[in-house]
């Protein structure tokens, strides 16, 4: 070594000195003799894969050899640094626990720091990963992701196939009953993570959100995302935040990080394995549309109503249905009144006016025309300059009169009847006999139409729900009125006012009186195309009619439905509501409610229940608030039964244990608990189900004929309506409550829907309903209609005999 060179550093052990000095015998080859360096990891994931999971570690392959988007390079070096000084080891090859998971300190960030958007970039979802607690969705086929996937140990497969329009995340969820466990178990868990993120294999844009669902450039993307987003009411994910799509997919995720960052697995023959071995679902895991708590026989058991099931129309499809429904209006300015109404006698007092919303007049002052949204089927209206705007709904504009028909008015369908339906009472020629509504008409002085409606084989159940909906008269004014054309919305779960157009036709021809029967075929045939179960000549079940239809109408005059979810309630907001006044928070829970739900239909028939679970060993509670359309009672299955003793049976305190366990949230494991439902607000029009069908895990659906008593008028729900005014607790409430929790809580029966007949599958449907102005009820039995009074009826064909099924109630005000 040459003086005044300092000596270099030992390059390893062959270049070090020795003790003694030997020759020194240069290399055959000229090799780099230096201990190899460990190579730069590629990707470094937060997570790791379970152990009891299928994936494998990162892979390498002879694509990995291929160039890469030099992007990668500087990803990779500041995903270290960054990791390095978030807290994490950035040692992708650091020490593992015993069962190969590496050990690591994390350190999350807050979710709401998190956008909400539909979208999320590649470099974006790398470095969130790092950050927060992020779920993964793989909507490719289960072969494409075992041969490669994101590196994670929170993802699941879910095929394109699985994917189909209106599942709720419920259904979604049974769906995956042959995926692997640890992928249900993460599905389950949705609610738990800061965000949800789903990925194909390249698609670049979220224009499938756009519109209706039908015709979508991706539907199964469409569709996962409603259905986690939509229609995930159980679990919504947290903070109100929709899933985001993996912007590019998996290709563009490759192009960030290159292919050897994915992870593969075998899935589809751990898949195969399972099946062959267990041919059943694991226990613990009940099979059913919505979590159950509850045993299929419960009292407890509370009636949703039935999931829509949206069928979206394409534009041809919604020309031709408003075309149709426009050839079949009725102008309801040709009304005018069939006799003079009974006269009062003299010195008669007005009736009191009802403190709830009793007319649409009512509703109109608590919900006033919505400008702000441009509605269907309705012209805007040019205000002039300098005029105020109105307080209230402006009047309906007079409909344009039609010239006179050439020939007789066919009937509803568009199509005349062809047959002659012999009056079954003595009636006016219809040639002379005029319409019983006129619009300055009072709701309690009009008079019920007798016209019948045609069944078509199997439409029983049909026409006898119509024929109650159609006595519901505060319904039937706003409809024939017109009043329900301010309020229908581009909802494109709904039908954009072809329901409510065609709902209003028949009402009108119901109204207008000038036949024995009508046709609704145009009615049935839309609802058919809504839901292809009322198209099947078949006998449905009357009670899910009425859902379906009642469903309908509200998602259509829904002013609502396009205000962004509000942010679900954390665990510690929970556990304070708990600690307030029952009336307080059913308050709160009902204006959520309405934030996204309100509608003429909803101020009708919409309640409010609580359902509270109770934990036997902590003794705390949590309570779930829901809004309800009707109620669904058990009745005994044998004997005899009264009305208050079912909804004593509805309101009743239950213990559940064994399958029925309950999961409490404080005590962190499944707890015998007991759950108990309560009525925290009481609807305008209230409709009692009788659960008169009943089948078990052996036994195909059974008709109870037990018979129930109830009262057609004053029945008291004081005794199951939990109101501030009868406990005592209205400190902190509004000097002028709403009348919906205000007693007392009294209702008269105005409709009755009978089942006749032994099985749900068979037997036939007929209605009941009350005309108060000629102080009579009138039998709708499809085309034949006989007036009655239930005075004069022998014991077993009373109104409370064994056939009852549906009751419709209406408030009555106090006096």
């Amino acid at each position: 070594m040459s003086q005044g060179v300092p000596p270099r550093r030992p390059l390893g052990p062959r270049s070090m000195g020795s003790s003694h000095s030997v020759p020194t015998i240069p290399p055959k080859v000229p090799l780099n003799t230096s201990l190899p360096r460990a190579p730069d990891p590629t990707y470094s994931p937060i997570w790791t894969v379970p152990s009891q999971g299928p994936s494998n570690p990162p892979r390498t392959s002879v694509e990995s050899s291929r160039p890469v988007n030099p992007r990668y390079s500087q990803i990779t070096s500041s995903s270290r640094s960054s990791l390095s000084h978030d807290g994490f080891d950035d040692n992708p090859y650091r020490s593992q626990t015993p069962n190969g998971v590496h050990q690591a300190k994390e350190v999350r960030s807050s979710s709401a720091d998190l956008p909400h958007s539909t979208t999320i970039e590649p470099q974006q979802l790398l470095e969130y990963m790092r950050k927060y607690n992020i779920l993964l969705i793989d909507v490719r086929f289960r072969d494409q992701y075992d041969s490669g996937h994101i590196y994670a140990s929170s993802i699941l497969c879910i095929e394109p196939v699985a994917l189909k329009e209106n599942v709720s995340a419920e259904e979604l969820e049974e769906r995956l009953v042959v995926s692997p466990e640890h992928e249900q178990s993460l599905f389950e868990r949705r609610n738990e993570y800061d965000m949800v993120v789903y990925y194909d294999q390249g698609t670049a844009s979220v224009s499938y959100l756009d519109g209706s669902p039908v015709g979508t450039t991706a539907p199964h993307l469409r569709a996962l995302y409603d259905t986690l987003y939509e229609f995930n009411a159980y679990k919504p994910l947290k903070d109100g935040r929709p899933p985001a799509l993996l912007l590019g997919g998996l290709d563009a995720w490759i192009d960030l990080v290159g292919q050897q960052s994915l992870a593969t697995s075998s899935t589809a023959a751990v898949m195969g394995s399972l099946q062959a071995k267990r041919p059943v679902r694991r226990p613990g895991r009940p099979l059913g549309r919505v979590p159950t708590i509850v045993s299929a026989n419960s009292s407890l058991e509370v009636r949703k109503r039935r999931l829509r099931e949206y069928k979206p129309l394409n534009p041809q499809e919604l020309t031709e249905w408003m075309e149709k429904s426009k050839t079949e209006e009725i102008d309801p300015g040709t009304y005018i009144e069939e006799e003079a109404l009974t006269e009062e006698p003299e010195g008669a007092e007005e009736p009191p006016v009802s403190p709830f919303v009793h007319t649409y007049e009512d509703f109109l002052r608590r919900f006033p025309e919505p400008h702000a949204i441009q509605q269907s089927m309705v012209t805007a209206h040019v205000r002039p300059a300098g005029t105020p705007a109105p307080n209230y709904a402006a009047p309906v504009p007079v409909a344009p009169s039609r010239p006179p028909p050439a020939v007789p008015r066919p009937s509803y369908s568009g199509v005349s009847d062809g047959r002659q339906i012999q009056p079954t009472l003595e009636r006016q020629n219809s040639a002379t006999k005029t319409a019983l509504y006129t619009p300055s008409s009072m709701l309690n002085r009009l008079k019920l139409p007798r016209t019948g409606l045609t069944n078509f084989g199997v439409t029983c159940y049909m026409n006898s729900t119509l024929q109650c909906l159609n006595a519901t008269v505060v319904l039937s004014k706003f409809f024939i009125d017109n009043r329900f054309r301010y309020y229908v919305q581009k909802n494109w779960k709904g039908s954009q006012g072809v329901m409510p157009g065609l709902f209003a036709n028949l009402i009108r021809s119901l109204w207008k009186n000038d036949v024995e029967v009508i046709m609704p075929t145009s009615f049935r045939n839309f609802c058919g195309r809504l839901n292809q179960e009322w198209a099947i000549d078949r006998q449905q079940d009357a009670k899910e009619f009425f859902d379906f239809v009642v469903d309908c109408l509200h998602e259509d005059l829904n002013i609502n439905w396009q205000r962004t979810p509000l942010r679900p309630l954390t665990f510690e907001e929970e556990m304070q509501r708990e600690r307030m006044p029952v009336p307080k928070v059913s308050k709160i829970e009902w204006d959520r409610y309405c934030h996204r739900e309100e509608s003429f239909i909803s101020s009708l028939f919409a309640g409010q229940h609580a359902s509270r679970l109770r934990c036997t060993t902590c003794k705390r509670t949590s309570t779930t608030y829901e809004a309800f359309y009707s109620i669904s009672v058990e009745i005994p299955p044998s004997g005899t039964g009264d009305i208050y003793q079912c909804l004593r049976s509805y309101c009743q305190e239950e213990m559940l244990s064994g399958d029925e366990v309950w999961k409490c949230p404080y005590c962190k494991c499944e707890r015998v608990a007991t759950k108990q439902i309560i009525i925290t607000r009481a609807p305008q029009i209230l409709v009692v189900h009788f659960k008169r069908f009943s089948a078990s895990k052996t036994q195909s659906a059974r008709k109870i004929h037990t018979p129930i008593d109830f009262p057609l008028h004053g029945l008291r729900m004081d005794d199951f309506v939990f109101s501030a005014y009868n406990q005592g607790q209205t400190n902190g409430l509004p000097h002028d409550p709403i009348a919906a929790t205000v007693p007392p809580f009294t209702y008269d029966a105005y409709g009755v829907l009978r089942h006749i007949g032994s099985s749900m599958g068979s037997g036939h449907y007929i209605s009941l309903v009350r005309d108060a102005q000629r102080q009579c009820w009138r039998r709708f039995d499809d085309e034949r209609v006989i007036d009655f009074n239930p005075r004069d009826l022998r014991s077993k064909d009373r109104l409370q005999n064994e056939q009852a099924y549906i009751v419709f109630y209406e408030r009555v005000p106090a006096k």
